[in-house]
């Protein structure tokens, strides 16, 4: 239901605003305007204002404006002649075709600087987490580290961040990063690894990538296996939330982690804890002497690798796994992450076609061999893969990200941000379309009704910023769509008036009805492909 109410909020102010510029530029010119409708079919309301009947049509997925000359073969008094579409003039003619296209291009702008104004609460260039055993816990990153420059440029969002490691496959990058423990910057060159995966035109390409570097930290909810173990003889239960420790605020597991960790052995340490059902909860611990790490010592885990729940009929629920349980290891491989659970599944699927599972209850080691769920899927370019999984869900909770929100107030560089960033995605539209036409990126990638209310919807929950982004894109895709050469588009009535300009003369009736079957059919077939495209991406197709 949000979809389909997210499709209608957004589509709605692109249409009228493209039907506007068809009808701004006709008014300027004195072409009279019969009709202005939003939607297609069977009017459902309508209204004559001066000269132009204004409709709310049945079928709500575009719009028209009906000019005063379109019909050829119609014929017109002396005084309709002049006002007709057809007799204007090649550069008159030129701004009515353009004008719809030109108001969504003008439309972006107008809310990429409404955007710019307000300010995009962006991810800060912090790192939140870094998964353990993983390549940029190896490289050296740690939680906490704020990135402020890479090869010498300034960055001060982890988007900027993706993006450079992203285009940057096995090349030498020296990260500059202000960390906690430390007054002066520290450095790290580092070589993101080469991988397959797709530029932001779509095309299947090498990008970098550093795995395990995450913007976000975990919350610091604890969970608790074995009620005999030190912090469970203590009343410590999963779900409870570490607050503080010795006289230290606590905002993150990985913030818990690094306050123990440079603890001395030996070394009281007074914990407070939350409980949701019994509020505060104070204990005392000990470090412990030459444990790995202190939870195995004390018993108190991350809730990460505790089950929320198992799904119904489920492997992991045919084996005996329940609520509350603490996964331990698939096979002989032990993980400390709920992404490393995840690999581990997905390798055993795919090396074995099952899987041998470890958990933990009430202080009890328990073991299953399961054969995992395989689901066919699909990746970002709709190509066939196949998921493992055993269906838990972890009892794992996400902090919010440390954020920076950047807000630009002189009206000059307001325009030219808005100008400059609604060209740039234009012209990612137009070079995404020119390597479909090469095979460099393939058709599956398009997306039709279904797709954009998904996006759509998925916009309204995530606040005001995303919502205005999606319409500001959709609005140039809208755009760009309708200046394609493509009979019946305003495109196509381009192509034909710049033809008719060479010819000095208008194609014939029956030329017109050839090409304006041809542009039909192209629709009908781009119809076809995206929303086969739609229902791929909601049920894989062999």
């Amino acid at each position: 239901m949000l979809a389909v109410f997210g499709f209608f909020l957004i589509l709605g102010p692109l249409v009228v605003f493209h039907e506007f510029g068809h009808y701004i530029f006709a008014r300027l010119f004195n072409v009279k305007a019969e009709i202005f409708s939003i939607g297609f079919g069977p009017k459902i309301w309508s209204r004559k204002i001066g000269e132009t009947e204004w409709r709310l049509s049945a079928i709500p997925m575009g719009g028209f404006v009906k000019l005063l000359g379109e019909e050829q073969g119609i014929k017109l008094t002396a005084a309709e002649q002049k006002r007709s579409l057809h007799t204007q003039k090649a550069w008159k003619r030129f701004f009515i075709f353009f004008g719809g296209p030109l108001f969504n291009f003008v439309l972006a702008s107008l809310v990429f600087m409404a955007i710019i104004v307000i300010g995009e609460p962006q991810m800060a260039s912090v790192v939140g987490r870094v998964v353990r055993g993983s390549p940029a816990d190896k490289l050296g990153f740690t939680s906490g580290d704020q990135i402020i420059s890479i090869n010498g440029k300034a960055v001060s969002r982890f988007e900027e961040v993706a993006q450079l490691i992203s285009e940057n496959p096995g090349k030498p990058l020296d990260f500059e990063m202000v960390r906690k423990s430390k007054k002066l910057p520290s450095h790290l060159i580092i070589k993101p690894v080469s991988q397959t995966g797709f530029s932001v035109y779509g095309e299947a390409t090498q990008v970098g990538e550093i795995d395990g570097l995450l913007p976000m930290s975990r919350s610091a909810t604890v969970g608790v296996s074995n009620p005999m173990s030190v912090v469970g003889k203590l009343g410590v239960v999963t779900g409870d939330r570490v607050v503080m420790v010795n006289g230290t605020k606590v905002e993150s597991w990985e913030a818990y982690e690094e306050l123990v960790y440079r603890l001395a052995p030996g070394t009281k340490i007074t914990m407070v804890l939350e409980s949701e059902k019994k509020g505060e909860k104070n204990i005392t611990l000990y470090k412990p002497e030459g444990a790995r790490d202190s939870s195995s010592a004390w018993g108190l885990y991350s809730s990460e690798l505790f089950v929320e729940r198992t799904l119904s009929k489920s492997p992991a629920a045919a084996a005996g796994i329940k609520k509350g349980d603490r996964l331990v290891a698939v096979g002989k491989t032990q993980f400390d992450s709920f992404f490393g659970l995840k690999d581990a599944v997905q390798t055993a699927g795919e090396k074995e076609g099952k899987v041998a599972l470890k958990w933990e209850r009430d202080g009890q080691m328990m073991s299953a061999t399961v054969v995992p769920n395989a689901t066919p899927s699909r990746d970002a370019a709709l190509n066939k893969t196949v998921q493992f999984t055993v269906g838990v869900a972890p009892l794992l909770f996400w902090n919010e990200p440390v954020t920076v929100i950047e807000r630009v107030y002189n009206p000059f560089r307001i325009f030219y941000m808005g100008v400059d960033r609604m060209v740039s995605f234009t012209w990612r539209n137009f070079i995404t379309i020119q390597k479909m036409i090469t095979g460099e990126v393939s058709v599956r990638t398009l997306g039709g009704p279904i797709l954009i209310g998904k996006i759509a919807g998925e916009s309204l929950t995530h606040g005001l910023i995303s919502f205005l982004t999606t319409m500001a894109l959709l609005s140039i895709g809208l755009g760009v769509l309708n200046i394609l050469p493509i009979p019946v588009l305003d495109g196509g009535h381009l192509v034909l008036l710049a033809l008719e300009t060479v010819r000095g003369k208008p194609l014939s009736m029956k030329q017109m009805e050839i090409i304006q079957g041809v542009g039909l059919s192209l629709i009908a077939l781009l119809m076809i492909v995206v929303i086969k495209n739609d229902l791929t991406r909601i049920i894989p197709f062999d």
